[in-house]
């Protein structure tokens, strides 16, 4: 994640995960749990008053990618048996790429024979212990991690080598020929085996209602029609015999499909037996309404980064389908 990325909400979920574990206790913690203005993006906030330590380019950290020392905020948080354990915000091995870690700072070595070395090294298993809850409960939060940055970046790999062995594809669906071809290419350069499906019915051109619409649509805009010009739009048979002798496992659908009609594709697709469990994700121009996630399981908006549809598309495929409570939009 980018450092601008990380704003005040973020860090008060991470911050209220950390409390809820390392502090057990009836009794209040002596220092108060710092809050964060919620809009603020990190680097703003470290600009002003704040209770960040700056340990950036300390003697223990790994170089990022490209040789240079890495950047490090951390909060001594503490917890109930020790002061110094910290929540830190770590560039970790991507330049610009931050994570949130739990700083145990008990890495202090003691002969055996020093008094209280016992008590020591319990204290210590107590942070081991701590800290890997505090993790495992961001990443579950999709707070970032150590753990999620690996799987963003490495675990592609696999998926994509696991779903071509299995013969297994993502079906395309635009009318846009030029814009499907480009998707299917950019997709197919990260691996993945992809088909473009059919374009949608033809709207007549002497009908009324079109001819009004197609007067009042500016050039280079997606057109839009009334669902009674499309009667066919909710026609999956087609696309039903692809999913199945392709090995359909995601259909990336464009919302503008079948002349606007993408949604009454979806929820075609969502009660037909034979597509009902495959994923749907939507994609949608700024000037369309955010797609229903009871339709969709997530969403990315035009224009949109070619890093942004590999993530999604990894996210999508790694989740379970079902609509609400899955669906995620997110910007291009």
């Amino acid at each position: 994640m980018k450092l601008e990325e990380i704003t005040g909400e973020l860090l008060n979920r991470a911050v209220d995960l950390y409390w809820s574990h390392a502090y057990r206790r009836q009794a209040d913690p002596k220092n108060p749990k710092p809050h964060f203005e919620p809009r603020k993006p990190l680097p703003e906030i470290l600009t002003g008053e704040h209770p960040f330590e700056d340990l950036s380019g300390g003697a223990q950290s790994v170089p990022i990618q490209g040789g240079g020392l890495p950047r490090v905020y951390a909060l001594r948080l503490g917890n109930d048996a020790y002061p110094h354990m910290k929540l830190s915000i770590v560039e970790s091995y991507f330049n610009d790429e931050f994570v949130f870690s739990v700083d145990r700072h008990d890495t202090f070595h003691f002969e055996p024979d020093v008094p209280g070395y016992q008590a020591w090294c319990e204290l210590k298993e107590i942070n081991r212990i701590l800290k890997e809850a505090i993790e495992d409960a961001w990443f579950k939060a999709d707070i970032p991690t150590l753990r999620s940055l690996r799987e963003q970046r490495f675990k592609r790999t696999e998926l994509v080598r696991n779903l071509r062995a299995g013969g297994q594809t993502i079906l395309v669906l635009d009318d846009d020929e030029p814009r499907a071809e480009i998707l299917k290419g950019i997709l197919e350069n990260a691996g993945y085996s992809v088909e473009i499906g059919p374009p949608g019915p033809r709207p007549n051109p002497d009908d009324k209602v079109v001819r009004e619409v197609m007067r009042n649509t500016p050039a280079g805009v997606s057109l839009r029609l009334p669902a009674e010009t499309c009667q066919n739009a909710g026609d999956v048979k087609e696309l039903c015999e692809m999913a199945v002798d392709h090995r359909v496992m995601l259909f990336v659908l464009d919302v503008s499909y079948r002349t606007g009609q993408g949604p009454r594709v979806a929820g075609a697709l969502r009660l037909n037996s034979v597509t009902q469990e495959i994923p749907i994700l939507a994609i949608y121009s700024r000037r369309d309404f955010g797609p229903d996630p009871d339709l969709f399981d997530a969403s990315l908006r035009r224009p949109y980064r070619t890093e942004a549809v590999l993530e999604l598309v990894e996210q999508t495929l790694f989740r379970k389908p079902g609509g609400s409570g899955v669906h995620r939009s997110v910007p291009g």
